[in-house]
């Protein structure tokens, strides 16, 4: 679970946790990320029911599940114990 808590990955939990949902494109720019690097740890979030994905013509759309929701919600709360 350390892939967690590094910077990016904290990110884009953290920037999906203040949404219903968000296109791919829209977590990279945000995050600071580049679209591959989110494109593949979406993979990684949805391969561990974090996240579900949706196709929307070209775009994907993601939403955190339940358990993305409580996970991102302790990854919050550890950051903001550590800063």
């Amino acid at each position: 679970m350390e892939f967690l808590f590094r910077k990016e990955p904290a990110k884009v939990l953290l920037f999906l946790k203040g949404r219903d949902s968000a296109y791919l494109s829209e977590i990279a720019r945000e995050t600071g990320t580049t679209y591959v690097y989110v494109t593949n740890y979406i993979s990684v979030l949805e391969k561990k029911g974090m996240v579900s994905v949706e196709s929307e013509g070209k775009k994907k759309m993601v939403k955190l599940t339940e358990k993305g929701k409580d996970i991102s919600a302790h990854v919050e709360e550890i950051r903001r114990r550590v800063e």
